[in-house]
């Protein structure tokens, strides 16, 4: 299971000038999964290396393998940062509120991750509601936050652990048909 997660990363992190999204052809005339077959695959890799990543969890949090506060901030702000630069999905942010919007991401993950920082902003659902994101727009948002943890030398375990969690919220931010 630990190939099949790495091998998951790996394939977002290929992205979309390589990987083919709802229609767009490879170079070499094959088609890439659709994205809802894609995303698919992603939920079946999760809960396959669940336990895994509880074991990891107990052992020690998240929050501490991401380098608690300072690197989670920075990590947000990279992230915000190539969503700004991604053609794909760079019209769902507003660079105005960009600071704004990664610190309110680094309080969600701090919460939610093992962190002491407890979360009261807005709920999933409604801080995305109005974007109409499709599962094309989340796997575009998932390459960007693989390549910020890579920037910021974060390990595979930790990226893989990050993935799972995006899935596992997945629900709560797509709600385009």
């Amino acid at each position: 299971m630990r190939k099949a997660i790495w091998t998951l990363a790996l394939l977002l992190t290929i992205g979309p000038s390589t990987l083919a999204f709802a229609g767009e052809a490879k170079a070499d005339a094959t088609q890439a999964p659709s994205p809802d077959a894609q995303v698919l695959s992603l939920e079946a890799m999760c809960a396959g290396n669940a336990d895994a990543r509880s074991e990891r969890h107990a052992r020690q949090s998240l929050y501490e393998r991401l380098g608690k506060d300072d690197r989670i901030h920075a990590l947000t702000r990279e992230v915000v940062r190539l969503h700004l630069e991604n053609d794909a999905i760079k019209h769902l942010v507003d660079e105005r509120y960009a600071d704004h919007l990664a610190k309110r991401v680094a309080e969600f993950v701090i919460s939610g991750s093992g962190g002491p920082q407890v979360y009261e902003g807005p709920s999933l659902t409604h801080s995305h509601e109005h974007l109409e994101l499709t599962n094309s727009d989340f796997l575009a948002a998932g390459h960007d936050i693989i390549q910020a943890m890579q920037n910021l030398g974060h390990g595979q375990e930790e990226i893989d652990e990050v993935v799972c969690i995006l899935v596992g919220l997945r629900d709560q931010v797509v709600l385009a048909n």
